[in-house]
C-alpha cells in the first residue's frame, strides 16, 4: 500500500516569507548609495613645533609687560621717597635717605627721566634760597657751603652764578655779624644786655642798617626793643628773621 505524502502549506509559507524578507533586504543593503562627503574640506591640524612657538611667543610677551609694571611701580616708589626727602629738607643728607640719593638712583636706570631731572634741580634751587638766608644772616662760611652743594648738584643752573654775587655784596656791605648765646638770650641774662648794647653803640656810629636774627618773633622784638633803648639819639633801622642761631649783622649803607 502506497503512502500518500502530505504537505502543511500552513507551517511552509511563514518559513517562505520570512526567506524572501531576508532577500529582500540583503538586496536593498547592497543598493545603498555611499555616504555624501563633508560640505567643508576640514583644516589640518599646525604641526605641533609651529604650536609650541606660539605659546612661547605669547608667555614671553606676558612675562614683557609684567616686567615693564613691575619696573614702573619700582622707579615710582624712588621718586615718592624722593619728593618725601624733599620736602622734609632731606637735600643731600642723611646719604642714604636723601632726595639727592632717591634722584641718583631713578637715572642711574632712566637716564632721562624728567620727574628725576627736575627733582635735581629743584634740591639745588633750595641750596640757593638757603645761602641766600645765610648770606642775609652773616653766616658767610655757611652760605658758600650750601652753593658748592648746589652747584655739585647742578653746576649748569643758571641762578648759581647770581647767588655767588649776592654772596660776594653782602660780605661787603657787612661790617659786622655778632652772634648771640641762644640760653642767654631766652633767659635774658644781664650778660646778653650788655652785649646788645655795644652793638648798638656800633651801629649808630655807623649808621648801619641791623638784622636782627632770632629763635622766634618774640626774642626778635626784644633784641628789637633792648637795642632801640640804647640809641636814645638815633631811630633803629632793622629787620627781624627767624632763625636758629640769634645773631646780629650790621650792614653798611651801599656806597653805589
Amino acid at each position: 500500500m502506497a503512502v500518500q505524502k502530505r504537505f502543511d502549506i500552513g507551517v511552509v509559507q511563514p518559513g517562505i516569507r520570512m526567506l524572501a524578507a531576508a532577500t529582500m533586504t540583503l538586496a536593498l543593503s547592497s543598493c545603498q548609495l555611499p555616504a555624501p562627503e563633508p560640505a567643508h574640506t576640514p583644516v589640518p591640524a599646525l604641526p605641533a613645533a609651529v604650536v609650541d612657538a606660539s605659546v612661547a611667543e605669547q608667555l614671553a610677551a606676558e612675562a614683557a609687560r609684567e616686567d615693564a609694571e613691575r619696573h614702573r611701580r619700582y622707579i615710582a616708589d624712588i621718586l615718592y621717597e624722593g619728593m618725601r626727602a624733599l620736602r622734609a629738607d632731606r637735600l643731600m643728607t642723611p646719604v642714604e635717605d636723601s632726595a639727592y640719593h632717591y634722584f641718583s638712583r631713578v637715572l642711574a636706570f632712566e637716564p632721562d627721566n624728567t620727574v628725576a631731572h627736575d627733582g635735581m634741580r629743584d634740591i639745588a634751587l633750595r641750596y640757593l634760597q638757603l645761602a641766600d638766608t645765610a648770606s642775609r644772616q652773616g653766616q658767610f662760611d655757611n652760605a658758600e657751603t650750601f652753593l658748592r652743594r648746589a652747584e655739585s648738584v647742578d653746576d649748569e643752573l643758571p641762578a648759581i652764578a647770581a647767588a655767588k654775587q649776592r654772596l660776594v655784596a653782602a660780605r661787603a656791605q657787612t661790617h659786622s655779624v655778632h652772634t648771640l648765646d641762644n640760653r642767654d638770650l631766652v633767659q635774658r641774662q644781664p650778660a646778653i644786655a650788655r652785649q646788645l648794647e655795644d652793638i648798638a653803640r656800633l651801629a649808630a656810629e655807623h649808621n648801619t642798617f641791623v638784622l636782627i636774627t632770632a629763635p622766634n618773633d618774640e626774642l626778635g622784638r626784644w633784641i628789637y626793643a633792648q637795642l632801640q633803648a640804647s640809641m636814645t639819639d638815633a631811630r633803629l633801622r632793622a629787620d627781624i628773621e627767624i632763625g636758629e642761631q640769634a645773631s646780629i649783622r650790621l650792614v653798611l649803607p651801599r656806597t653805589s
